[in-house]
């Protein structure tokens, strides 16, 4: 029997490449162009509804969604620098309730509710070992786990530790503070605050209460004894000849003067 000897072109050591590198003919259909039109089925990645490009922003692009875009009123279009697009994990801060702590809208409130916790700065004392303030302290204290190594005296590993923490011993670290403390010391901002706009409300210029004739008006001739609207001396009426002023029997409305 002849001894059946393979094709060349179907040895291992070319068949593999041939099959990576296989490409199928992409398939065309008569219904596709209207499933492009109508349900944008099979766009490009790289493009946008409509044939149009995809909107893209250079470096890192934007982070926050525009606020002025959510109501409308985003004038800048395409060249605006916040997203214009609706994504609850990158909307802006909910203005109401950093400053209340609390949110009319609740869960059904568009911006984001963050914690004022998660803003303080940690506590250096804790981060070292022992806060004396404990749970007043006005700062954060952010619970790690330390390296047994580092607690024992030495940790061969350096800064390139990945079993816990390496705190680090400062002498020079200012006194911790209480929660009530802060509060007293923002109060106390907001009571110089309110006392420098009081103070440059008093220096505004006042009003003339000058006519455009150099008098007083109205309130100079009551305030001179001129009656107003009405005749001389201090009756003032209407008219003139009822004040008893000196009006003289005419019958006229007349102004100080």
């Amino acid at each position: 029997m002849a001894a059946m000897t393979a094709h060349p072109s179907l040895a291992p050591s070319r068949a593999a490449p041939d099959l990576a590198s296989h490409t199928e003919p992409a398939a065309t259909f008569d219904f596709t162009p209207f499933l492009r039109a109508t349900h944008q089925h099979a766009l490009a990645a790289d493009s946008a509804p409509g044939g149009q490009p995809a909107h893209t922003h250079a470096g890192r692009g934007p982070s926050l969604v525009c606020k002025h875009w959510l109501r409308g009123l985003c004038k800048k279009g395409a060249h605006c620098e916040f997203l214009h697009e609706y994504n609850l994990r990158k909307m802006p801060e909910c203005n109401f309730f950093t400053r209340n702590g609390y949110c009319s809208n609740g869960e059904e409130c568009l911006y984001l509710h963050i914690d004022p916790q998660s803003k303080l700065p940690p506590c250096p004392h804790y981060d070292m070992g022992f806060c004396p303030l404990g749970p007043a302290c006005a700062k954060k204290h952010v619970r790690r786990a330390l390296c047994l190594f580092y607690l024992a005296g030495f940790c061969p590993a350096g800064r390139d530790c990945r079993d816990g923490a390496h705190p680090r011993w400062r002498k020079d670290l200012e006194r911790p503070k209480l929660k009530v403390e802060v509060q007293r010391e923002e109060e106390e901002l907001k009571r110089q605050e309110e006392l420098e706009r009081q103070a440059a409300g008093l220096h505004e210029p006042q009003r003339d209460m000058r006519d455009d004739r150099g008098g007083f008006g109205d309130r100079g001739d009551r305030r001179h004894g001129h009656g107003g609207r009405g005749g001389g001396g201090a009756g003032g009426g209407k008219w003139r000849d009822r004040g008893g002023g000196g009006g003289g029997g005419r019958r006229f409305r007349g102004r100080g003067h």
